[in-house]
């Protein structure tokens, strides 16, 4: 026990003689994080523009003393993890640094450990006391042991230091990987959320001479070996390893914790009350002015069982169904994996909270698998039990030729129905996840396929879970043959019949557009299944067209040009009218079709605007009322709701109107009201309302049309009124004042 004792005390005294790293002041490198998560946020503004105006600040701030050199990763490729560049060496002008900084602009993953281990090389480690300094806002997505490559580089330098910036870095997992890099080369780790942060980070690290902190210790405990940290609930007990000494920490329902320890070798105990668990960590050295992060791994048994539905073997591609046991905690999954690969590594996998059992799909290449009940933190296989994926066969029986367009039927065996399995139609050298028309499987035998547009060899394929054939067939496309026959002429707006033969299918249609145009152009059309003839409605500019057979909307099997000729078109009205007066409108013109009437509004008007109309197809002449506001007009000949090809200039002269009562009458009396005006028009009323009301306000009316005079029944309450002339149920033609007394 003497001699334990002794050894103890020697082991103390030469933590504590540890030498004191001094200032530097010597080559640093600086590795910034150009990965793709730095074009996330902070208060709206890029993470790496608010690194990149820092650093370009500090740059202009630097002693000319300080030899700088840059570094940057994940900055030129996506997803590639050598993607590391030296951007300026040591020593380098501070231009050639800003331009350097200005150009990085992020995009793939994060190699930051092999950057500061490459920075170590450059800096000559194993030779020079050497610096780097790392900036990164997130975790390493590559090299598996930050904290193991730092500590070797740790002990191969000769004074090597890495400081490390977490740049909006809150999680505690990751914090502690980025705490470790600095703590296990005698750095500093520090947190920077904002430019203030980050400005404050870079001064200490890089511009002022850094101060080492003192003996820090940090104390985390995780779940099982390489698991979450544990936030809550922990008791922490730290006492010095020599014996005898009083506890220098001692924490309860605690998470992870700092402390600030004397130099000196300690024992680490933590409990977990609420289930016992225990852990420790003996002979702890804590360096003078240094750090040490202490995790110790509760460890507790964890057991699975998986069993497979169907047992031993069933067709690759087809779903199987997993049962099991296990601790089912947060992240637990079950994985199909290649037999023998990596823990981590999977085909499919489901997580255990989504049910028990659950399906999985096996691959569609045949071969030897895995069932595994994995641990999702830390990724561990529990249990496991063997699959083998047989190949899988299908057939494909159908006619040897069909025509352009048609649809054929498909008759096929295969697997089980899984998500993804379809036939389909293809050229031969197309590649296997190639398809166009197609009929999945889970849809049943047969299936329906509609066949290409253009004539050719084609094959029909069985596609296994979307990428894999396991089936082929040959089959001819024949071109598909249509007519169209409708007269050679016609005139603008006219409906004509098209006879025609010809494919009947969806997306099949007649229509008439320009010669030139492209073939999925149209105008007025009909649908080919609809039966022939078809009815099309001719264009409303005359010219020469093209009658077309359209196949799928997209390719003409048949044409016949028809020529389209202008028609005399006129009209015949009185040159003047009162407002509100209904004028007959005689018309000459094309056929009528949809969207063809007579109308009256302002000749500046749009072709398409329109007041008071008279469809043609109700026949000439026709009735058009007109506008209530006196001025010139315009009466026009509209088709296809657009085109106006007749139009005659009609003046319209205000109306008016006269009104003739007696001034005073008792309430709820009828009254008789003479009046004048125009001629009668729908809306025309006489009314009594309010003084000082809206113009189409009333309390009671009646139309003009019901004679004259007009009996109208006064209001119950007695008051002041207006008798008005409304036409059109829009303007006042004429007012009178009444006085309504009360009622006996």
């Amino acid at each position: 026990m003497r001699l334990q004792s002794f050894l103890f005390l020697i082991f103390a005294l030469v933590v504590a003689a540890m030498p004191v790293r001094a200032a530097q002041s010597e080559d640093a490198i600086l590795v910034l994080d150009g990965s793709g998560s730095m074009w996330g946020q902070i208060d709206e503004e890029a993470k790496i523009t608010i690194a990149k105006r820092v650093l370009l600040g500090l740059l202009d701030e630097l002693p000319a003393e300080r030899r700088l050199g840059l570094m940057a990763y994940g900055h030129n490729r996506k997803g590639d993890c050598t993607d590391i560049e030296e951007l300026a060496t040591v020593g380098a002008q501070r231009s050639a640094i800003k331009s350097a900084v200005e150009g990085i602009n992020p995009k793939g993953k994060t190699p930051m450990t092999a950057a500061v281990k490459i920075a170590a090389e450059k800096l000559k480690y194993t030779e020079n006391k050497a610096t780097v300094i790392l900036i990164s806002d997130g975790i390493e997505t590559c090299e598996p042991d930050p904290c193991g490559v730092a500590s070797a580089l740790e002990q191969a330098g000769i004074d090597f230091t890495a400081h490390v910036i977490g740049f909006d870095v809150s999680e505690e997992n990751e914090q502690a990987q980025l705490r470790c890099i600095a703590e296990n080369t005698g750095g500093q780790f520090i947190s920077a959320s904002n430019a203030d942060d980050l400005t404050e980070a870079l001064q200490t690290t890089v511009v002022e001479t850094p101060v080492e902190p003192t003996s820090n210790l940090y104390l985390r405990a995780t779940e099982l070996q390489g698991g979450l940290v544990i936030e809550e609930g922990l008791s922490w007990t730290v006492t010095p390893s020599a014996g005898g000494g009083d506890a220098v920490v001692s924490e309860t329902d605690a998470g992870s914790i700092e402390a600030t320890v004397p130099p000196g070798a300690y024992d680490v105990e933590v409990v977990r009350p609420s289930d016992g668990l225990k852990g420790s960590a003996t002979m702890v050295a804590i360096p003078a002015n240094g750090s040490k992060t202490v995790t110790i791994a509760l460890e507790f048994p964890v057991e699975a069982t998986v069993t497979v539905e169907p047992q031993g073997e069933s067709i690759a591609g087809t779903d199987i169904a997993v049962a099991f046991t296990g601790p089912e905690r947060q992240g637990d999954y079950i994985a199909l994996s290649k037999k023998g690969a990596d823990a981590g590594q999977y085909n499919s996998y489901k997580y255990v909270k989504s049910g028990n059992p659950v399906k999985l799909r096996l691959p569609v290449e045949p071969g030897d698998y895995e069932v595994r009940y994995m641990l999702g933190r830390p990724i561990r296989v529990l249990a496991s039990v063997d699959h083998k994926a047989l190949p899988a066969t299908a057939t494909l029986s159908a006619q040897d030729t069909a025509v352009a367009g048609d649809t054929i039927e498909v008759e096929f065996t295969g697997p089980p129905a899984g998500s993804g399995d379809y036939i389909t139609i293809t050229k031969p050298e197309d590649a296997d996840n190639k398809y166009n028309s197609y009929h999945y499987t889970k849809g049943g035998s047969p299936g329906e396929i509609r066949m290409p547009l253009e004539p050719g060899v084609y094959e029909l394929r069985f596609v296994q879970g979307n990428n894999k054939v396991l089936a082929r067939r040959p089959i001819t496309v024949t071109e598909a043959l249509a007519t169209v026959s409708a007269q050679e002429s016609a005139v603008i707006g006219e409906t004509i019949k098209v006879e025609f033969t010809g494919p009947g299918k969806s997306g099949d249609y007649i229509t008439v557009t320009a010669p030139d145009a492209a073939e999925n152009s149209y105008t007025s059309y009909s649908y080919t299944k609809k039966g022939s003839p078809a009815e099309i409605r001719m264009p409303l500019t005359p010219g020469e067209y093209e009658i077309r057979f359209v196949q799928s909307s997209k390719k003409v099997i048949a044409r016949q040009s028809i020529t389209v000729n202008d028609v005399e078109s006129s009209l015949e009205a009185k040159s003047s009218a009162v407002a509100g007066e209904t004028v007959s409108v005689e018309f000459v013109g094309p056929p009528p079709g949809s969207g063809d009437f007579i109308t009256v509004t302002r000749p500046d008007a749009a072709d398409g605007k329109y007041g008071d109309y008279h469809y043609t197809k109700n026949g000439s002449p026709g009735d058009v009322r007109m506008p209530l506001d006196a001025g010139d007009y315009e009466l026009r000949y509209v088709i296809g709701n657009s085109q106006v090809i007749a139009r005659k200039p009609i003046t319209v002269t205000a109306a008016t109107a006269t009104l003739d009562a007696v001034s005073e009458a008792q309430a709820k009396s009828t009254i008789k009201v003479s009046f004048t005006g125009p001629p009668v028009g729908s809306g025309d009323y006489i009314a009594i309302s309010e003084v000082g009301s809206k113009d189409t306000a009333y309390l009671k009316y009646t139309y003009v049309k019901n004679g004259n005079p007009a009996d109208l029944r006064l209001p119950a309450e007695a008051g002041d009124y207006e008798l008005r002339y409304i036409q059109g149920n829009k303007k006042v033609l004429a007012r009178r004042p009444i006085k309504v007394t009360p009622a006996p």
